[in-house]
């Protein structure tokens, strides 16, 4: 599934880089970036924007291309840690950044990765809330996260940026430790499933603190990294100057999201940790051997300075990170942790309040649900989604062989044929001209290289007395 959606996309991102360099006349970055006011002049800039963003937005697993993310949990925790927190999952949103000064400001690119970016958010969230399994749950919120960075992204502003920038680095830092203490909780009470597991601090207290506090962190708790970043945002959902419905309904949004956060991480650290001693596990928990466990402490330690100390310790990095996308003026924005009683801290707290409260009051029915969430759930999930279309896929296939196949050549070339005519008369009735690249007599160089083309085409292949394996059989 991954290798389809973010194949698919890769494609279309390899072919709106090709029209961008056609239409610049370069492919190298800082000339593109240069060009920005040829780039939005030109005619194809829009389907050179909606092929990169396809490209951006399959990786980086948005709606609705958001649906093989999930699957890819199946691949061992360490995996799931590089894959979710840092690697694959952030290739498209560093490829939004690298393209933010060229289209940031651009009304296509405002609703395009503004609009999937708050969609991805929002469902993102709720979905992570009716997982079962830890490692489901945090994907789920993988999704919401990259969400956000594609929101922030999307809002066109430079502060939105710097914003997204440092989410980006805050959720890589706590995402991959929450993956690696779910993989020590699979590893030590031989299960994932929250239904199952209960009481584990009694068993694992180091690893349960350690799990809480990242944890906490993805909920945007004070005093740590994921807190600072949530406050950027809530900052710019509350400044954004867009008159769109989208920006009107953004600060509640953005809060409701907050809020859901707040509840899924919440679920987290109560059903695994607290409560009495799960009966339904085949062994007895207890704490991983100390290497298994560095990389969560070392993650987690992070977690703890950046939100205390973030002027020093994340600082320079992000000023360094801001300078490549927005150049040296750039913005003035405080990493301080008190800025006063201000919205957004009102937002922040409306959401901590109303997560709290939606788990007090829906917790039980969340734990006790044995499908995993409500009507139209299923719809959402990935797998549900690509079978879908694979069998959609299948059956058109079967309907083009059926209706459109034949046994014989001459069906087809007359087909092909009445194709290319049909082209060619829309063609002309569209009034579109067809125009020929100048022919460039070739260097010496080239010619060289042409005569050795025409010196190896004539060999044979494959070698004297070696059969030829790959020639087409008739089956039996």
């Amino acid at each position: 599934m991954a290798l389809t959606i973010t194949a698919t996309g890769g494609v279309a991102l390899l072919v709106g880089m090709i029209l961008i360099g056609r239409i610049v006349g370069s492919y190298e970055l800082d000339a593109v970036i240069a060009a920005r006011d040829v780039i939005l002049a030109s005619p194809i800039y829009p389907v050179a924007l909606g092929l990169i963003l396809i490209g951006a937005l399959t990786k980086s697993a948005q709606f609705p291309f958001h649906i093989w993310l999930p699957r890819a949990m199946a691949a061992p925790t360490p995996v799931s840690a590089y894959l979710h927190s840092a690697t694959m999952v952030k290739a498209g949103v560093f490829l939004l950044m690298r393209f933010w000064p060229v289209f940031g400001e651009t009304e296509m690119w405002y609703f395009v990765v503004g609009g999937l970016g708050l969609t991805t958010l929002l469902v993102g969230a709720w979905c992570a809330i009716f997982q079962h399994d830890l490692k489901g749950l945090l994907a789920y919120s993988t999704i919401s996260h990259l969400g956000l960075i594609c929101l922030l992204l999307g809002l066109g502003s430079d502060l939105g940026a710097i914003a997204a920038i440092f989410h980006t680095i805050n959720h890589a830092t706590f995402k991959a430790s929450l993956f690696m203490a779910a993989g020590i909780i699979d590893h030590e009470a031989g299960s994932r499933d929250m239904r199952k597991l209960s009481g584990l601090i009694r068993f694992m207290p180091i690893t349960a603190t350690l799990a809480m506090v990242a944890a906490a962190a993805m909920a945007g708790v004070p005093l740590l990294n994921g807190f600072l970043s949530k406050e950027m945002f809530l900052a710019e959902a509350l400044a954004s100057t867009q008159t769109s419905a989208l920006n009107q309904a953004l600060p509640v949004l953005a809060t409701l999201a907050s809020a859901f956060s707040v509840l899924y991480s919440l679920r987290f650290i109560h059903t695994t940790f607290f409560g009495p001693p799960s009966t339904e596990l085949d062994r007895v928990p207890h704490e991983p051997p100390g290497w298994m466990r560095r990389p969560v402490e070392v993650l987690v330690a992070l977690c703890l300075l950046v939100g205390v100390f973030p002027a020093v310790t994340v600082g320079p990095f992000l000023r360094s990170a801001a300078v490549t996308m927005l150049g040296f003026d750039l913005p003035y924005y405080s990493l301080a942790l008190w800025h006063g009683f201000n919205l957004p801290l009102l937002l922040s707290v409306i959401a901590m309040a109303g997560g709290i409260g939606l788990y007090v009051v829906f917790g039980k029915a969340l734990n006790a649900n044995p499908r995993g969430g409500p009507w139209g759930m299923k719809r959402l999930n990935g797998g549900y989604l690509f079978e879908r279309s694979q069998v959609m896929l299948m059956d058109l296939s079967q309907w083009i062989v059926r209706h459109l196949g034949a046994q014989r050549l001459q069906p087809q070339l007359r087909l092909i044929l009445l194709t290319a005519l049909l082209s060619g008369a829309v063609a002309a009735a569209g009034g579109f001209v067809l125009t020929w690249p100048e022919f460039r007599v070739p260097q010496a160089h080239n010619l060289a290289f042409a005569a050795l083309w025409l010196a190896g085409a004539p060999a044979p292949w494959p070698p004297p007395g070696r059969p030829n394996t790959i020639a087409w059989r008739p089956s039996s």
